[in-house]
């Protein structure tokens, strides 16, 4: 069995849809969305017209869950503060008002199971927190407070935009990394693949990372072309930045 998780695609169409080619040649038995599926790119509406033609399981990330309340009453500080958000803003106007009643109803998390295969917990980010995510550097300690509620032995998140697979305690802690915003270094589209594999010792899932290669070029002319470099002031030419190199500006 191969299931793939794809995570923080955040409106990167390019990079979602080479994502996509390379994933039709591994097979997968089953896709999972693991939050961010919108914003700091320009391509949301094309991004979740995909979305839903696929048809694949997702989960809300801190990017849907913000973009959803947005000019509503259930919107909370500091993100009503549009100077300081203006690409979430900007994403939540443009948004299509099916894809926002979309992103309103998806669940924070999933509990997953196959047979014969051991169970995963898909969160985006940590446990009722998709605002804080597993880093890299993040302290066994915390980490262990973070999945106390936990009962699955793998689990699979995003919003770091780094690859991560690590074990504390019972938890297999795997970061699918990011389709299309990644912060490690490497600008290339990255998501993970499980293999179940039959060990000795019982079934075990593993991790194959994957960096696709894509067309960066129309990146910076479809920021300029939707508005949305002009509308997002400092924090757009940033965030091109970092589509462009895959660091963290």
């Amino acid at each position: 069995m191969r299931v793939a998780f794809l995570a923080d695609i955040h409106g990167n169409l390019p990079a979602f849809e080479a994502a996509l080619a390379h994933l039709k040649t591994q097979s997968p038995d089953a896709v999972f969305l693991a939050g961010d599926q919108i914003n700091r790119c320009p391509w949301n509406n094309e991004v979740m017209d995909l979305v839903d033609d696929l048809g694949w399981p997702a989960i809300q990330g801190n990017h849907e869950l913000v973009v959803g309340v947005i000019n509503t009453s259930d919107n909370w500080w500091p993100f009503t503060e549009r100077h300081r958000f203006p690409i979430l803003w900007w994403t939540q106007e443009h948004l299509r008002c099916e894809h926002l009643a979309a992103i309103r109803t998806l669940p924070e998390s999933m509990h997953i199971r196959f047979d014969g295969a051991p169970p995963i917990f898909l969160v985006h980010g940590v446990p009722g927190n998709p605002h804080v995510g597993f880093y890299p550097a993040m302290t066994d300690d915390a980490a262990r407070d973070a999945l106390a509620a936990v009962t699955e032995p793998v689990v699979i998140c995003g919003h770091t935009h780094r690859p991560i697979d690590r074990q504390v305690d019972e938890w297999r802690i795997i970061n699918a990394g990011a389709v299309g915003l990644p912060y490690n270094g490497d600008a290339r589209a990255q998501y993970v693949l499980l293999d179940l594999e039959k060990l000795v010792d019982g079934p075990q899932w593993r991790p194959t990372f994957c960096q696709v290669e894509y067309d960066h070029s129309v990146i910076p002319i479809a920021y300029a072309e939707s508005g949305l470099h002009e509308a997002g002031a400092p924090m757009s030419r940033l965030t091109l930045r970092t589509l462009m190199t895959g660091d963290p500006w």
